[in-house]
């Protein structure tokens, strides 16, 4: 053995005879089969060559394979080679069937191992699981960005950015979750139709990729003729993500109105009993500012004396005048603050006693009779050359009463009986003409041509009353603004008739004298009225004189052109005219709301309604279940195409390598691969125009393994494939394994007498 060893220190080995009988196209059997290699067949003196110059004892110069050594997974299966020839043929022959050992120490233990192993029909629960749970994942997550945004709808839209990408991050685990089923049921149609179909390499290239390279669409044309289904749902893969892009933008904001019914603690109102209880000497008991200036009988307040009415206070005229002149309610700066809270809006209504004027009309164009009114229609146009008259101070409050000392003590003694007595409050007497489209006729007067158009004259009548009033205020975008829900006329302010003398109108008796309203009787009444008085005389004071034509010019002796009692348009009066001075008492009234100093002046809690101008999520549902409804409604397709597509093919599979290696082990394939093995562009145009079909290899004498005579299935030619047949026995399945376990259970590769002999 030394000198057999000594011989070959140079390694050299003579060159294999039968070297040049290997083609590539016509390439060694399955591995698999060549487990048929016995003992014998490796005891002949053809394959045993120790001899020769270059060779091992356990190596074959001439085949290069390497037997084995030593315990085995797999028993000796009898040679079923045919009778020896010549020693090429027997060569061949051995190269064509020898079990193939690999150089990789555990690549060989698996083949060993793996040799005896079974292919089973059976649907591993896993592929199946994830296709429904993906499934199900994505709807639950549809469900889910609805139920979010559904919370979000009307709420402030605060943190946008945020919402949104919540919004967007379960809508891409939507499209996620729906397009992995959808892959995954792609994966099992592709092989249902590599089992049906006969495709062209480029065909199944197409099938493999189209769900992550879009251009299959574009061009591998048979995929899409001879795999519509399969196509359909790569398509469906690349479109379901639109609805990624679709849902997010279902969650808007908007600007709205948030209404919320309320207490607001704070509103301003009016109180006129205030009035009463005031006292200018003792201010801190009611503090604030008094519509209404008084003299007295004593300073001091010592002794008999009483105080009595001197003229509005200066706080008074200048809320109304400002009402007047702003031909509005003043307002306070802070009124919507104060009443609503800041950065809101609110309705509330409020009820206060105060003075108004009820007017009524007693005289008109075919009413002549003006009763005891100081003004008559034919001071009127057309007949007169008025377009407003008005009589306001008839039996009114003299002022002064009497020549008054320091701190308006009156100067004379004893005092008048009279002093301070509101023995009438004048009533308002007021003619004026509408001016309408109306011209006159050809055939009328010439005095009447001359205004042209019909003039029709009015006379009414307004008394002071004690007035229950309900207005409704609104504060919206800090603007204020009211409406008079309802006005009740409770008594007049004094009720006394005034008689005027025939001589001077102005002048005359009231009566009943029970009726007067004395600083010295009934004090908290006396100042009640006087603050009525008080705001009366304000309103009286624009409301007097007359606006009439001289010469055809128009001609204002009143202040009522300052007001919102005059039309602008018309320079006329208001057609309106009673309605619109007890309206202009009313503003009047509100102007007082915005000075919280005024004695009269009081903060109340009242049932509200605020609102706010706030912007809110709105959710556009339909927005988000277009896209979603196309996705699950493509998915759920998909996934019973998919499941039906499992059911027939018997297996759950993938496009994984691994599955691609067990599927293509077939010679012909290997032949057709010669010279493309790098796997590299461009690749052979003749090869992608190879058909394939996955099925059953057909062989003229299928081989004979450890695990008896089986098929194969692979991808192969179409003529030498046939179709697979759902439970067919392939690849050795378990009757073929208890059959070789049987027999051979517990039995070394090659019994000792006939294994090698270790050296």
């Amino acid at each position: 053995m030394e000198s057999f060893r000594g011989r070959h220190t140079s390694r050299s080995v003579s060159p294999d005879p039968f070297a040049s009988r290997y083609d590539p196209y016509d390439a060694p059997s399955d591995p698999i089969a060549m487990q048929i290699l016995s003992a014998s067949a490796y005891n002949s003196p053809d394959l045993r060559r120790a001899n020769l110059p270059g060779a091992s004892p356990q190596q074959s110069p001439e085949i290069g394979i390497s037997f084995p050594q030593g315990d085995h997974s797999y028993a000796p299966v009898r040679s079923s080679l045919p009778p020896t020839g010549s020693r090429a043929q027997s060569l061949y022959s051995i190269n064509s069937l020898a079990y193939h050992k690999t150089k990789d120490h555990e690549a060989q233990q698996l083949v060993d191992r793996r040799a005896g192993e079974i292919a089973e029909w059976k649907i591993h629960w896993i592929t199946p699981a994830l296709m429904i749970v993906l499934f199900v994942a994505g709807v639950g997550a549809a469900l889910g960005h609805h139920f979010f945004y559904m919370s979000l709808e009307g709420e402030p839209a605060t943190n946008q950015l945020t919402m949104v990408r919540y919004g967007t991050a379960l809508a891409f685990f939507v499209k996620s979750a729906l397009v992995g089923s959808v892959v995954m049921c792609y994966r099992q149609r592709i092989w249902h139709t590599f089992r049906t179909r006969a495709l062209t390499i480029a065909g199944i290239d197409g099938l493999f990729s189209s769900t992550e390279d879009p251009a299959q669409f574009f061009y591998n044309l048979e995929m899409m003729s001879n795999a519509k289904i399969a196509t359909i749902m790569a398509l469906v893969s690349w479109l379901i993500p639109i609805a990624s892009v679709l849902s997010p933008a279902s969650l808007t904001s908007e600007v709205t109105v948030l209404k919320n019914s309320t207490i607001c603690p704070h509103v301003a109102t009016l109180n006129f009993t205030r009035e009463t209880m005031f006292n200018f000497r003792d201010e801190h008991e009611y503090a604030g500012s008094s519509l209404v200036y008084y003299n007295t009988t004593n300073f001091a307040g010592d002794g008999d004396y009483f105080d009595y009415y001197d003229r509005p206070s200066q706080n008074a005229k200048r809320l109304v005048f400002a009402s007047m002149y702003l031909k509005e309610p003043a307002v306070g700066v802070n009124a919507s603050i104060n009443s609503c809270g800041e950065r809101y809006n609110c309705t509330y209504e409020i009820n206060f006693e105060a003075p108004g004027y009820k007017c009524d009309e007693i005289a008109n164009g075919t009413h002549l009779d003006v009763g005891d009114a100081p003004i008559s229609l034919n001071d009127l146009a057309p007949e007169g050359q008025n377009v407003y008259r008005a009589v306001v101070d008839q039996g009114d409050y003299k002022m002064p009463q009497t020549e008054a000392g320091p701190h308006g003590v009156p100067v004379e003694q004893p005092f008048p009986e009279s002093l301070g007595v509101f023995d009438v409050e004048p009533t308002l007497w007021i003619g004026y003409a509408i001016k309408t489209a109306q011209t006159y006729k050809a055939d009328a007067p010439d005095k009447y041509k001359e205004w042209k158009n019909v003039h029709e004259p009015k006379i009414i009548k307004c008394v002071a009353y004690y007035t229950n009033y309900t207005f409704e205020m609104n504060y919206k975008d800090s603007k204020q603004s009211h409406i008079r829900k309802q006005r009740d006329f409770l008594r007049p302010v004094v009720d006394t008739t005034f008689i005027p003398n025939s001589q001077n109108a102005s002048e005359g008796t009231p009566s009943p004298v029970s009726n007067f309203v004395s600083p010295k009787g009934d004090v908290q009444n006396y100042k009640l009225t006087a603050s009525y008085h008080a705001l009366a005389q304000l309103l009286r004071q624009f409301l007097g004189g007359s606006v009439y034509f001289s010469n055809k010019l128009k001609v204002t002796s009143s202040d009522i052109s300052e007001t919102r009692l005059m039309d602008a348009a018309t320079t006329y009066p208001r057609q309106d005219l009673p309605e619109a001075i007890q309206q202009t008492m009313e503003d009047m009234l509100i102007s007082l709301l915005s000075d919280e100093r005024l004695v009269v002046a009081q903060k109340q809690a009242v049932p509200c309604t605020k609102t706010q101008s706030v912007s809110v999520y709105k959710y556009k549902r339909e927005g988000l279940w277009v896209g979603y409804a196309f996705a699950v409604a493509a998915a759920l397709l998909c996934l019973a195409v998919g499941g039906w597509a499992i059911h027939q093919n018997g297996v759950a599979s993938d496009t994984l390598f691994s599955r691609i290696l067990v599927t293509t082990r077939n010679p012909t394939l290997d032949r057709l691969s010669v010279g493309a093995c790098l796997g590299g562009d461009p690749f052979p145009k003749e090869l992608t125009r190879t058909k394939l079909r996955f099925g059953v290899l057909l062989e003229e004498n299928p081989r004979e393994g450890p695990l008896g005579t089986v098929e194969h299935c692979t991808f192969g030619a179409v003529g030498e494939t046939k179709d697979i047949v759902k439970y067919g026995v392939y690849a050795g399945l378990k009757e073929h394994r208890r059959k070789a376990s049987t027999r051979e259970e517990k039995q070394p590769l090659l019994p000792k007498e006939e294994g090698l002999r270790r050296r």
